[in-house]
């Protein structure tokens, strides 16, 4: 089992900047063996970390400036929005913060959900089927971009003419990509067929039958199911018990969560219940947790998780 940690909020307190703040905690997590770190992909706050109006700062931006005053702890957006970006450029740009990085870049690439944020940005918030056909098709493109000379693509929604893509990714073949969301008729299919690693939400028998549907979907096309790696994204809540901790986070559920999907999506008490809950979710099949933290940063959270769970690991 190998761990990251993602930062949520940019909403710290303090006088430094954001960007001094990120840069304070990409250091202390590669410090304490988190094997990569992780922003969102959002222009706006999202409702389940704080409100609209809180900052947030553009996450490949921020990627190309964290990747030099970095050296071992890998980067990447989780997950970046397929449609804020066309996927040629979005290749160009991912192929350049891998050559900043010296290789430690990862594309975690999702059809995007995010209507209200959608139409405040001007962006055309599209059915989710068209999304998600945007999303195959970028895919295709960024695969193509990164390993082939000069590719052309022509779909429904993007198209590319004998693209010019130097300096290529210094990763090589290329980066890995991670493509994020479970559902299970369409997304999963696309991690089978074009990704590297899954990210999945999901706990107790809904995970397991979630992985059992993407070993089936490897299996129809001849793919190692064993060489994707398994990643779930959990929020850490620590409390003197499991119970307290379910308390503590009731005030971060939205309505249309159901209270079992809701728990299932945290690991909740002591970092002893938390670490059972850990070798759990290693039992089930997942062998790559990136953690967060909701409510006010408190630096003590990712480096109590480091010292008391990751060290059992």
């Amino acid at each position: 089992m190998k761990f990251g940690y993602q930062q949520p909020s940019h909403a710290f307190e303090g006088n430094r900047t954001i960007f001094e703040s990120l840069v304070d905690i990409v250091k202390s997590c590669q410090d304490e063996g988190y094997d990569s770190f992780w922003i969102m992909d959002h222009l706006i706050q999202i409702g389940m970390i704080g409100q609209p109006e809180e900052p947030i700062m553009e996450s490949c931006t921020t990627l190309s400036a964290l990747a030099p005053l970095t050296h071992e702890i890998k980067l990447g957006a989780l997950c970046t929005c397929n449609f804020f970006r066309n996927p040629a450029l979005l290749a160009k740009m991912g192929a350049t913060i891998d050559q900043i990085s010296k290789g430690r870049f990862w594309l975690g690439l999702g059809a995007g959900w995010f209507e209200d944020e959608a139409k405040r940005y001007g962006y055309k918030f599209e059915s989710n089927k068209v999304r998600l056909q945007m999303l195959e098709e970028s895919l295709q493109i960024v695969n193509k971009a990164w390993t082939e000379d000069n590719p052309s693509f022509q779909g429904r929604y993007y198209s590319i003419n004998k693209l010019l893509l130097n300096p290529k990714p210094f990763q090589k073949p290329r980066p890995k990509i991670l493509v994020g969301g479970d559902g299970e008729h369409v997304t999963l299919r696309l991690v089978a067929r074009y990704a590297d690693a899954c990210n999945l939400f999901s706990g107790g028998e809904e995970l397991r039958h979630k992985l059992d549907l993407l070993k089936s979907y490897c299996r129809e096309i001849g793919r190692d199911y064993s060489g994707l790696l398994k990643t779930k994204l959990a929020t850490v809540m620590f409390a003197s018990s499991k119970e307290d901790a379910a308390k503590k986070i009731e005030q971060f559920r939205r309505p249309w969560m159901s209270p079992e999907s809701y728990l299932n999506s945290f690991l909740l008490g002591t970092p002893s219940e938390i670490s059972n809950q850990v070798s759990k979710l290693a039992a089930d099949g997942i062998d790559y947790l990136i953690i967060n933290f909701r409510g006010k940063y408190d630096p003590n959270n990712h480096d109590t998780f480091a010292k008391d769970v990751i060290s059992r690991f």
